[in-house]
């Protein structure tokens, strides 16, 4: 919705957008605005008005017009983009690591789902923002480095990741993170052109929630018009000592059933532990304080305090609102194995990233992976929806039912090509009585549907979208190339 405004109406009227729903969103002083953060708007938008021009000069029809299809394709854009510039930093940064072990790392996270199916979601731009932030302060803090570019570049960086989830605080810790692990003796903070920069992009944030919300805020709660302090929201649901509870609900989110992070998150929750470990070791033998580990502690555990007081995943795929520490994860992982031997450790990690992305792919393929939609406890003991307590158990009987494999094919891409051609070619009729001979189920509801809708869907859109996963395919390749 904010990048239809942006894009279309080059304003920040949502009266047009909101038409008929103005009180179930944001509403003050008579202005709707959508609840979400306009971050993910602005950097969806360009792609939108890419898409609104190209349907102009088009006869675009069918369910699917340009500016929705270039619009959907933004995430997968910026994702590609982080990954890009994840390798770059971990070039800089000097830190030794394999294409296919980073690759699977990084589709352990989980993000690609919001990329390829939740993509009006803010993961996906999150993802790039923190690993814009990296790589900036990266080359910034790099001691051969004298461009002061990167000083521009880190506050705007933040700005977007704040911009994208006002409760980001962790990336303004960043900065101090890369200065240690680099040993810089350079000082951003009284750098002339961070300050103009973070001054500039302060007012721009402040702009920005005066023209969607009619107040000048840099609190959370207002587009949620949430007039409960802090400290009440963190009391809901505590029923004994705060300390102890929020312990178990932090513990909780690492092992439970439930998209556990130790299983769905690796990196995350093996670098948490293996910091806490070598922080007290190094204490107790050395007599020596780790400073990196404890910001990088301090920056993990902001979001999963955030998570503890929500008791909740998220209703969607996985702790989504973890998703955005996970660039950072990664190069800390492998600045822990430049200093420390963890080959043991090392292969855990990918099992699990490995299992992650089985996880993916089976995600909602049967009804122990699929998402409750009436209200039930979830592994907080939250009464809520779109919450599968078991999930875990589900995954791994999901393996050995066949009907999880069909529903893969006939919900990926290539599924879809398939199934497109095959329409082109027979018809969807003809196509339904072929199947139905070898015994395929073609009476279920949302299959017939789903051939209806690839139906209308032109050729062109396909062509276009092949035709961009293969430049997207090839630009990663060079870099990739390069990096050997």
């Amino acid at each position: 919705m904010h990048a239809e405004t942006i894009s279309q109406d080059f304003d920040f009227d949502y009266s047009n957008q909101l038409k008929g729903l103005e009180t179930k969103r944001f509403n003050k002083n008579n202005k709707p605005a959508p609840i979400g953060y306009v971050g993910t708007g602005i950097l969806a938008a360009p792609f939108m008005f890419i898409g609104g021009m190209v349907d102009k000069f088009s006869s675009s029809s069918g369910i699917m017009n340009y500016k929705f299809l270039i619009y959907s394709i933004s995430p997968i854009f910026y994702l590609s983009a982080s990954y890009i510039l994840l390798i770059k930093s971990l070039n800089i940064l000097n830190f030794k690591f394999d294409n296919l072990k980073f690759l699977i790392f990084f589709l352990g996270s989980g993000v690609t789902y919001y990329a390829f199916e939740r993509f009006s979601m803010t993961h996906s731009y999150e993802f790039f923002t923190t690993s814009l932030l990296i790589y900036s302060c990266a080359k910034y803090y790099k001691k051969s480095n004298l461009n002061n570019r990167y000083a521009i570049l880190i506050p705007i960086a933040i700005f977007f990741g704040l911009a994208t989830r006002w409760t980001n605080y962790f990336l303004l810790i960043i900065p101090i993170i890369f200065k240690l692990i680099l040993k810089s003796d350079k000082k951003l903070i009284i750098n002339p052109y961070f300050v103009l920069t973070s001054v500039a992009s302060l007012s721009t944030f402040l702009y920005l929630s005066y023209a969607i919300y009619g107040v000048i805020s840099l609190d959370p709660r207002t587009s949620y018009q949430v007039s409960s302090s802090v400290v009440e929201i963190a009391q809901i649901q505590v029923n004994k000592n705060i300390y102890i509870e929020y312990f178990d609900r932090i513990i909780n989110i690492f092992v439970t059933k439930e998209f556990g992070i130790i299983y769905f998150m690796p990196i995350l929750s093996f670098t948490v532990f293996i910091t806490i470990f070598l922080i007290f070791k190094n204490i107790l033998t050395k007599n020596k304080f780790d400073k990196v580990g404890l910001y990088y502690l301090i920056a993990c555990f902001q979001p999963l305090l955030i998570v503890a007081i929500w008791r909740s995943t998220g209703s969607a795929y996985g702790f989504r609102y973890l998703l955005t520490l996970y660039p950072l994860s990664i190069i800390f992982y492998f600045y822990l194995k430049k200093h420390y031997r963890l080959f043991f450790i090392d292969k855990v990690i990918i099992i699990f990233s490995i299992l992650s992305i089985l996880s993916l792919l089976f995600f909602e393929t049967t009804p122990d992976t699929q998402l409750s939609l009436e209200r039930i406890y979830n592994s907080f003991g939250k009464y809520t929806r779109y919450t599968q307590p078991n999930y875990l158990l589900g995954l791994f009987k999901s393996f050995i039912i066949f009907d999880s494999y069909l529903k893969i094919f006939t919900t990926s891409f290539f599924g879809a090509i398939c199934f497109k051609f095959l329409i082109v070619v027979f018809g969807k009729n003809n196509l339904i009585d072929l199947l139905g001979n070898f015994g395929l189920p073609t009476s279920n509801p949302d299959f017939i549907i789903y051939l209806e809708n690839l139906e209308l869907i032109s050729v062109d859109k396909f062509i276009f979208l092949i035709l961009f996963g293969l430049s997207i395919y090839i630009y990663m390749l060079k870099n990739l190339v390069k990096n050997n």
